[in-house]
């Protein structure tokens, strides 16, 4: 899809939100929140008690709607999307907000941020916050909340482990269209196709790609990894998801409605954090007991995966935040680490 092509199906759909509403819905703030992968994921549980916590604080004040799936925008569309209104909350990885704001590439240097907590204190630090956050609320973006998401690993169609960055040359590999993960990838050493993840089984099924580099959760959700043979554990990159709102659709809200909606996402936000490590050491269980190959790097291995990024730290992390910024990153990550 062209990017003109995609913003004519933002405008349509957009259009086709704000139109299709029946009447008595008009009297009650309307609430869309628009989920990228599929209800079963940890973002899409997340999102299932949001929109469930908002009807109970709000219960005729609003009227939810929950697209899942990337129903209503993808992941290619979701940014223009909410920007233009025709959603008002959603859930990228934070990667994809790369298109309107470059510098938050540095908040997914691979090998930087290793956990959590890790991500917890940057994305809190004022330091860290000033790189990215004005640049988001310039474009009718505003950053409400943090989600979890996990740990991203390779997985791919190859009966022999791959334990090195050589082994990625001439794996066809599919990543999100943001420059954190292109060039991660291409730094191993990779045959790099950005998709939309809702594209992404079939293109395996199909050999369009022959790997991926999902969370655990996301492998089970999508029943991806049924179609690999072997993944390895490189824990390259903590993904996690920025929650952001439409800033005038969030501004303009009424005192106690905000209030109701603000109390929902708590809840949602604390539920997200205190399962998120939960939901994904089942899914490697069930990974495993699937008969999917698990491989673990040795040290002297993961040093050469640190290696081959470390143009990415520099063109993608101090050339774009500065040094100061990048400064603070390591002392947080060297805290977690």
């Amino acid at each position: 899809m062209s990017l003109k092509q995609a913003r004519h199906a933002v405008l349509a759909a957009a259009a086709l939100a704000l139109i299709s509403q029946p009447m008595a819905a008009l009297a009650k703030t309307k609430v869309i929140l628009s989920n990228d992968t599929q209800a079963l994921s940890l973002k899409g549980k997340s999102f299932e008690l949001l929109k469930t916590e908002i009807e109970k604080r709000l219960g005729d004040k609003a009227a939810v709607e929950l697209h899942q799936s990337g129903a209503l925008f993808d992941q290619k569309t979701q940014i223009q999307g909410l920007q233009l209104g025709g959603a008002h909350m959603i859930a990228p990885t934070v990667g994809i907000y790369s298109s309107i704001t470059p510098k938050v590439n540095a908040l997914l240097l691979p090998f930087l941020l290793p956990n959590e907590k890790a991500v917890d204190e940057a994305v809190k630090d004022e330091v860290v916050r000033a790189s990215f956050v004005p640049d988001l609320e310039k474009k009718n973006v505003l950053p409400v909340a943090i989600w979890v998401n996990g740990p991203r690993n390779i997985g791919y169609k190859r009966k022999e482990p791959i334990l090195t960055p050589d082994g990625m040359k001439g794996l066809k590999i599919r990543v999100q269209s943001a420059p954190i993960y292109v060039d991660t990838m291409k730094a191993f050493g990779a045959n790099v196709i950005a998709m939309s993840w809702s594209e992404t089984p079939t293109a395996l099924q199909q050999g369009v790609i022959d790997a991926v580099e999902p969370t655990p959760n996301a492998w089970v959700a999508s029943k991806i990894y049924e179609l690999v043979d072997n993944i390895t554990v490189t824990d390259y990159c903590f993904d996690f998801y920025v929650v952001g709102a439409n800033k005038q659709w969030w501004q303009g809200l009424s005192k106690d409605v905000r209030a109701g909606v603000q109390g929902a996402l708590d809840a949602a936000t604390a539920w997200n954090w205190e399962n998120a490590k939960k939901i994904n050491d089942e899914s490697d269980a069930t990974i495993k007991a699937a008969g999917v190959g698990i491989h673990t790097l040795t040290p002297a291995q993961k040093a050469l995966w640190v290696k081959a990024v470390q143009p990415v730290w520099k063109s993608l992390g101090t050339d774009l935040v500065g040094a100061k910024v990048m400064a603070r990153l390591q002392e947080i990550s060297a805290k977690y680490k």
